[in-house]
């Protein structure tokens, strides 16, 4: 098992290397920078977007949110050596929330670590910088020449934070590609004496995400509305699994099938930012203006209005198209 394990890790060592080399002499690539926390789709997400050449994944960012830190680092560090992406760094938030994620949904995500041949990279923690999240997310951001995306698939305080301690970051941010919110579909929030209206990327800081979205910087939301529309489902799994020969694949397969089995609606969730930044014409995005409510039942819940600040949400994805460019993009490697 042994020496089957060190092969896998050889073969893919050596494809991912020959594939990197590939897109690093591809034409200039846009500077994107992730800020997550650390979940299974946010993994997928991380991994996805390594696969587009078009952009360059300058650094990430890690909150204690939907994750048991030190083994989502573990498995972050992983993805990094996994694409041969040794000049990466991750640093972590010291952000506390104010609404914590359930801790049956944080400790899904230890479960990628302990996968059959991903278990067996080590992770490499020269990688993890030792700055605090929001210092780090600001240098990264403000040593590009040009402006960076942001993709966020977490809360918003460690953005916020960032902005509020180094205002002229907001000057470099292109725009933020954000998974949270709920709009026309009911949350997922599940706490006493809540109403379940708020998604949880927005309860767990409230305050962070409203001051977010009042900053001005330009913002593209992926409501739980949207993500809805492209489940997991026996088609993506049966299609993952049969590419036996893409390792991506097949990691991607085993990492969706921790919670596949086990979750009774599963969705893309935080894979479609990155989705949106490889294949925007896949979506259907509309503006609106809109605000966060603070107080009541309903904290933490986003909802429409003509006295809120501007934004804009994919309200709508053409799914085929979706699908096929998903498997078809794992494909390649």
């Amino acid at each position: 098992m042994l020496i089957l394990s060190g092969i896998f890790i050889f073969l893919l060592a050596r494809q991912m290397m020959e594939l990197m080399q590939k897109i690093k002499t591809n034409a200039i690539q846009k500077p994107v920078f992730f800020d997550l926390d650390g979940s299974i789709d946010d993994l997928v997400s991380l991994i996805f977007l390594l696969t587009l050449d078009k952009f360059r994944l300058t650094g990430v960012s890690l909150t204690g949110a939907n994750c048991i830190v030190e083994h989502a680092l573990q498995s972050i560090l992983r993805v990094f050596s996994l694409f041969c992406r040794y000049d990466l760094e991750v640093a972590v938030s010291d952000a506390k929330p104010v609404n914590p994620f359930p801790r049956k949904w944080q400790e899904k995500a230890v479960l990628i670590n302990e996968l059959e041949n991903f278990r067996d990279i080590v992770p490499d923690y020269s990688m993890k910088n030792t700055e605090e999240a929001s210092d780090f997310t600001a240098k990264k951001i403000l040593s590009e020449t040009e402006k960076t995306t942001i993709i966020c698939t977490g809360p918003a305080t460690n953005l916020y934070n960032t902005i509020n301690k180094y205002p002229e970051v907001t000057e470099k941010i292109e725009k933020i590609y954000w998974m949270a919110g709920a709009f026309m579909w009911s949350g997922n929030v599940i706490a006493p004496d809540h109403d379940g209206s708020a998604e949880w990327n927005i309860f767990w800081d409230p305050l962070s995400a409203r001051n977010l979205i009042k900053s001005g910087i330009k913002i593209v939301f992926f409501p739980l509305d949207v993500c809805t529309q492209v489940p997991v489902d026996n088609y993506v799994m049966y299609y993952l699994e049969k590419e036996n020969k893409s390792l991506l694949s097949q990691l991607v397969y085993r990492i969706f099938n921790i919670n596949y089995h086990n979750h009774p609606k599963y969705y893309m969730w935080d894979v479609l930012p990155s989705m949106y930044l490889g294949y925007p014409d896949l979506f259907r995005v509309v503006g609106t203006s809109v605000d966060i409510e603070m107080r009541g039942t309903s904290v933490g819940n986003i909802f429409k209005t003509s006295k809120g600040s501007p934004i804009r949400y994919a309200n709508s994805i053409d799914d085929e198209r979706f699908y096929t460019a998903f498997l078809k993009h794992l494909k390649r490697f």
